[in-house]
């Protein structure tokens, strides 16, 4: 049986109703007793659950926080591009994306362990499925953080989705932009 999020709230729910019942037991029964015992017991329960609610709260925290943080493109915003780069599909053949629209031109370069949200001048599908190596113009989402890591000749690689579909390297930085920002 799958826990689900209302199963979950269920028993965190029944659980401090028979936490309650124990504090209950206990304010009433005589000190040293076996009710005053099953009293403490009922009350021990409840302790797994406040890990349980805390990571919960954890969670949404940093979702909500990952949110704030990861606005994207502003799809009326002009493309302006910052980098030239050669594009080769990892399987020209055949090439392995994952489900994309077919107006989705956001990717993520990546070096090394550092991940770049960027945005191409053409649809992804339109260009990763031509199966040969193509140049594209990309805009950096954050282009102040990702320019002094893609220096002309830096090589990266290219995620659709959370799939490598190319990888690449960098042909040409516009100068005009580091200026700007």
């Amino acid at each position: 049986m799958k826990a689900t999020s209302s199963r979950r709230q269920i028993i965190v729910f029944v659980l401090l109703i028979l936490a309650l019942a124990g504090a209950a037991i206990r304010q009433w029964a005589d000190n040293p007793s076996v009710e005053r015992d099953i009293g403490t017991l009922l009350l021990v329960l409840w302790l797994p659950i406040i890990g349980n609610v805390v990571a919960y709260v954890i969670v949404r925290v940093q979702s909500a926080r990952r949110a704030r943080r990861t606005g994207g493109f502003d799809p009326q915003a002009p493309f302006t591009p910052h980098l030239l780069v050669e594009v080769t599909p990892v399987d020209p053949v055949r090439p392995a994306l994952p489900p994309l629209s077919d107006a989705e031109r956001n990717c993520t370069l990546v070096i090394g362990n550092e991940g770049f949200t960027a945005r191409a001048d053409l649809p992804l599908v339109q260009w990763l499925t031509a199966g040969e190596a193509r140049s594209v113009a990309l805009q950096l989402l954050r282009p102040a953080l990702a320019l002094p890591r893609l220096p002309a000749g830096a090589a990266f690689s290219l995620l659709a989705g959370r799939s490598v579909a190319a990888g690449g390297r960098v042909l040409q930085v516009n100068d005009w932009n580091k200026r700007t920002g």
